[in-house]
């Protein structure tokens, strides 16, 4: 048999990697695979972390894995055959939240500035002032204050001298900063009135707007200079960002807000052969109605889904022949595009002041925050959030709601609780989106009910030092323990909530794996901020980082007997990196490289192997 060999590495291609090799004794009387790795570290993630040395493939699963030996007699004479050389073979990585459909088209038209600071921001907007004729919109995406050097989020009259004659859209996304010019041409006063649940902030002595929406940025009337993609050029931009995400060995997300549009464009993208990563596909109710009776019809429209003429009428729970026509309850679809919870925006977000905490915020420049008592916003009331959810679980939908504020978590347990008493829900995995903050009672309840997280380690690296200035050490502790919660016998997994910015380092947020990996590992906070470690005691080890972003992540979805770990029968999703992440120095791990992603027996990425750097530079 011809060896295989790695060589010239440098500048060829994986492809040049396989080589279609005669086996001695073989016949036809043993099915031949269609792809065998041998010769590598394969790091299974089954139930005791095993390794071996080959696996084989055949069609769109595993169906051997083990030593050499064992595998060598597989390869038929049309099987393609990767000798890794003793490179590493990993499950694919799952990301437990993004939201790609819209990030995909986040740099439709011109690239995102990435802002660091206020006195950037400030420079981009007379920019933007410079080039846009007087009284068009100048927007600024997703720019958090606790990313900013300065700590805070610009001042209304900062606006002002940056931009007079245009209006000027802050967007932190439920939180948002607008300059005198964009309240005045969105007829916004000291008289208009509070859009419920949300708040015009106004300055406490004259009354008068500070430019400060919570939750009321829908009140600005703005218009986008760039036009709408066309349908052709959608598809196109989803693509490519998921293609970006093979690159970093991502073959599965959760879609965490998935509209009818981007339902059917995933469906349309895998019956096509075109989608390279699996999507589960989280319903969002946003706003939820006022009333229960507006709910459920609601939570109809959203499964039913659009009504074309001459379509027949679906039942009652999404149920049709065709299940991939429908939008609901959870389960409905396949293993490529399957729909998952009904979510909720339960409180705000800690990037911005808003997270529903159980004491108050406290005075301070970062969120702007002047009320003394002011603890965050509650989008749902917890009666009507009861209400609908033990409707929608008798319904078949797997639960999930979003919820950063400990005290928000509080009303979900609640929630959950009360549909206990009704059910049993032990089983069906309900979800809290993000759980920044915990407390020791809330996971007694958390365990008590079977429930799981996604969460977000950039939001430690990228917000941790600014957090920790607002909050003190003591509230600190409890933010994203995530050691604390494998020690509970919980199960979370690892997300980035990418928004803004195809990068995957650059992006808002974050959404590079082995990034998140290597926080997980460290909980080093941005060097920049100058605060190092945040509670090192909760750092993960090496076999829990790896988890976190492939197994654990197959469960959130039910989908722990089909993906997240190299077993015979599973889907054939594997990735193989440039480095063994489970000994290499911890550093290193940031700087992982994907030589090869495949999904479904399909190879999507094709990568090279550079040499590992003397020295990981932080962007």
């Amino acid at each position: 048999m011809p060896s295989l060999r790695w060589k010239h590495l440098e500048t060829v291609g994986v492809a040049a990697w396989f080589v279609t090799v005669p086996v001695a004794g073989w016949t036809a009387a043993a099915p031949p695979t269609d792809f065998v790795i041998t010769n590598a570290n394969v790091i299974t993630v089954d139930k005791n972390f095993s390794r071996a040395e080959a696996l084989a493939v055949r069609g769109d699963k595993i169906i051997a894995v083990g030593r050499n030996q064992k595998i060598s007699p597989l390869i038929g004479a049309s099987t393609r055959v990767l000798d890794a050389r003793g490179k590493t073979v990993l499950p694919g990585l799952i990301d437990s939240h993004v939201h790609s459909y819209r990030a995909a088209l986040s740099e439709f038209g011109e690239p995102k500035p990435v802002l660091t600071s206020l006195a950037q921001a400030f420079d981009h907007i007379r920019e933007q002032a410079a080039k846009i004729p007087a009284g068009g919109w100048i927007i600024l995406e997703r720019v958090y204050p606790t990313r900013m050097t300065e700590g805070r989020l610009p001042t209304k009259y900062e606006l002002d001298l940056a931009a007079p004659n245009h209006p000027v859209y802050w967007n932190c996304g439920p939180v948002s900063m607008a300059n005198q010019k964009a309240l005045d041409v969105s007829g916004i006063t000291g008289d208009t009135p509070d859009p419920s649940p949300g708040e015009i902030v106004r300055d406490l002595e004259s009354g008068a707007p500070t430019g400060l929406l919570r939750n009321a940025a829908h009140l600005l009337k703005v218009v986008a200079l760039v036009r709408k993609p066309t349908p052709a050029e959608e598809r196109t931009a989803v693509k490519k960002l998921h293609s970006l995400y093979n690159q970093q060995g991502i073959t599965s997300i959760d879609e965490r807000r998935t509209e009818f549009a981007a339902i059917d464009l995933f469906r349309d993208l895998a019956q096509s052969g075109e989608l390279t990563v699996r999507v589960n596909c989280t319903r969002m109710m946003d706003p939820v109605p006022k009333t229960l009776d507006e709910c459920l019809k609601k939570l109809d429209e959203m499964t039913r889904g659009p009504q074309l003429p001459g379509a027949p009428e679906r039942s009652e729970g999404g149920s049709t022949l065709n299940s991939q026509l429908s939008y609901g309850p959870t389960g409905a679809g396949d293993d490529w595009v399957r729909i998952g919870p009904l979510k909720v925006l339960l409180d705000g977000g800690m990037l911005i002041g808003t997270a529903y905490m159980r004491q108050p915020w406290g005075i301070g420049d970062t969120y702007q925050i002047r009320d003394g008592n002011y603890r965050g916003l509650l989008n749902v009331k917890p009666e009507l959030l009861n209400a609908l959810y033990a409707e929608a679980a008798r319904r078949g939908w797997q639960l999930a709601a979003h919820c950063t504020g400990e005290a928000a978590m509080d009303v979900l347990l609640d929630c959950y609780e009360s549909i206990q008493k009704q059910t049993d829900i032990r089983s069906r995995r309900f979800e809290i989106c993000h759980a920044n903050f915990q407390s020791a009672e809330n996971f007694k309840r958390c365990r008590a009910l079977g429930i799981v997280a996604d969460v977000q380690p950039a939001w430690l690296y990228k917000d941790g030092a600014s957090l920790l200035r607002t909050l003190g050490e003591e509230r600190m502790k409890w933010f994203m323990p995530l050691k604390s919660w494998l020690a509970n016998g919980l199960t979370i997994g690892g997300g980035s909530d990418h928004m803004v910015i195809l990068d995957s380092v650059d992006g808002t947020n974050p959404w590079n794996p082995w990034l998140g990996m290597w926080i997980a590992l460290t909980r080093q906070t941005e060097s920049r901020f100058k605060i190092g470690m945040l509670n090192p005691a909760e750092r993960l080890t090496r076999e829990q980082a790896i988890r976190l972003y492939t197994i654990n992540n197959a469960k959130l979805t039910f989908d722990e007997k089909k993906k997240g770990s190299l077993e015979p029968g599973k889907l054939a999703d594997l990735i193989v990196i440039d480095r063994d992440v489970t000994k290499c120095p911890v550093d290193e791990v940031r700087a992982t490289k994907v030589l090869l992603t495949m999904v479904g027996g399909k190879i999507v990425w094709e990568g090279r192997a550079p040499a590992i750097p003397d020295a990981i530079q932080e962007r």
